[in-house]
């Protein structure tokens, strides 16, 4: 499974958030300035051929479409890819440089260690 590129990542977000959507209803709930009609057609195909949507046939050429990965799925294999590219599929390294970095609070961590505790 390939990574998605951010259009394509904003088109699987309407779909992990509405279900089954027609072509029109995916298209008007994209955020303005819209890409191309066709365009989107041509990213939902891809997206199909790449295993990552599905279609029903809803009679004539109209289809609807939904995600055949669950955003949960997607979300898992990426964060298991980023840490294996950057911190050698090390979880705990991830948040030692979070830590050294300042990038993540001492609520934040005792936040984490509540849950550990839990």
């Amino acid at each position: 499974m390939k990574t998605l590129t951010e259009k394509e990542l904003e088109l699987m977000e309407i779909l992990w958030s509405n279900g089954g959507m027609t072509m029109r209803e995916l298209y008007e709930m994209l955020p303005e300035p819209r890409t191309h009609f066709n365009t989107v057609s041509t990213f939902i195909r891809r997206l199909e051929e790449e295993g990552f949507v599905k279609h029903e046939a809803l009679g004539g050429r109209l289809f609807r479409y939904q995600p055949a990965v669950s955003k949960w799925d997607y979300e898992k294999r990426e964060q298991k890819s980023f840490l294996g590219r950057f911190f050698n599929g090390s979880h705990m390294d991830f948040v030692r440089h979070l830590v050294k970095e300042e990038q993540i609070s001492k609520e934040e961590l005792e936040e984490l260690i509540n849950l550990i505790n839990k």
